[in-house]
């Protein structure tokens, strides 16, 4: 079965998932619903240097931590621009990923991995 890392967008917490995730764990998959630094329920996180690399951080640290290898990464809205880099920040495995909605912030904005021109 696969491993499923689910990744919210930026109006939501890893809860969003709870009605999905009973039905991937049912068929036997194994699922992952991180909350993002500074959103949803660590809201109370929330400072101005946080950004999407801190996000891409919370995102590798489940892969790591949890010791998955081969991973379905799916991002949903904001989740699009995190899931991406993170799995760049896998070092073992094939695995694959999905993107839900991606969104691209604007070049120059605190949440764009791009540089203003």
């Amino acid at each position: 079965m696969a491993t499923y890392v689910l990744v919210h967008g930026g109006g939501h917490g890893g809860w969003c998932w709870q009605r999905l995730t009973p039905l991937l764990r049912a068929a036997g998959h194994e699922v992952y619903t991180p909350t993002l630094t500074g959103l949803g329920e660590r809201a109370h996180l929330l400072r101005p240097d946080i950004d999407l690399e801190t996000h891409i951080a919370d995102v590798v640290g489940v892969l790591q931590y949890e010791g998955c290898t081969d991973v379905v990464l799916v991002g949903h809205s904001y989740g699009g621009m995190v899931s991406p880099e993170s799995r760049t920040g896998q070092q073992s495995g094939s695995g694959a990923w999905s993107t839900w909605t991606r969104r691209f912030p604007r070049t120059g904005s605190p949440w764009s991995p791009w540089p203003a021109c």
